[in-house]
């Protein structure tokens, strides 16, 4: 069973990173941010609640966070792994998760900490927006959600450190280089 954790700053490729280890390892890549937009996108119940929030780029209550997860971690499909990308996002979301994870037998295997510039970060979430026309990706919203990064998740990176299965991993080159690297780290940990 391979459980991956990504953790980084918006643009540091975590979604193109989390797909390729998806799909090399046939386990689904579990990102918080597509479900929130497809359940937006839907109209349905939780995407109602959590639209405002969303587009000021502001974090959506762990509550329903935690609810998604452990519904989306039920499903068959996760039954030789996942990889989680874009939560838990603050030490309250880590600490629900690991109680979540632990209830359900489910240990992190590895949680990869993508290593960004600020710059190179805003740079490549500028790009996305024009690319992809992300109405979330304007210049305000992508400081707001940098500044979140660095006061709420940066102190995830401890936390998982102390548990001694966090692997850095530079994030500032091609695809297929990060890619590389984090190949060598998950044969790393299957080792252990």
């Amino acid at each position: 069973m391979l459980n991956v954790l990504l953790l980084g700053p918006q643009g540091a490729g975590k979604g193109t990173q989390g797909k390729l280890v998806a799909a090399e390892h046939g386990i689904p890549h579990v990102a918080t941010g597509d479900m929130l937009r497809a359940a937006i996108a839907d109209g349905s119940e939780l995407g109602r609640q959590v639209r405002p929030l969303y587009d000021a780029g502001r974090l959506v209550p762990d509550d329903l966070m935690i609810e998604l997860i452990r519904d989306r971690l039920a499903r068959e499909d996760t039954a030789e792994g996942f990889v989680l990308d874009g939560f838990p996002r603050t030490p309250a979301q880590a600490a629900a998760l690991d109680e979540l994870l632990d209830e359900i037998g489910r240990p992190l295997t590895v949680v990869l900490e993508f290593q960004l510039p600020e710059e190179v970060a805003i740079e490549r979430l500028r790009r996305r927006a024009e690319d992809e026309g992300r109405a979330d990706d304007t210049p305000e919203a992508i400081r707001t959600r940098l500044r979140l990064y660095h006061e709420e998740t940066e102190p995830l990176i401890e936390h998982y450190r102390a548990r001694g299965n966090l692997v850095g991993v530079r994030a500032d080159r091609p695809v297929a280089e990060v890619f590389g690297d984090i190949q060598q780290a998950l044969e790393q940990a299957a080792v252990r």
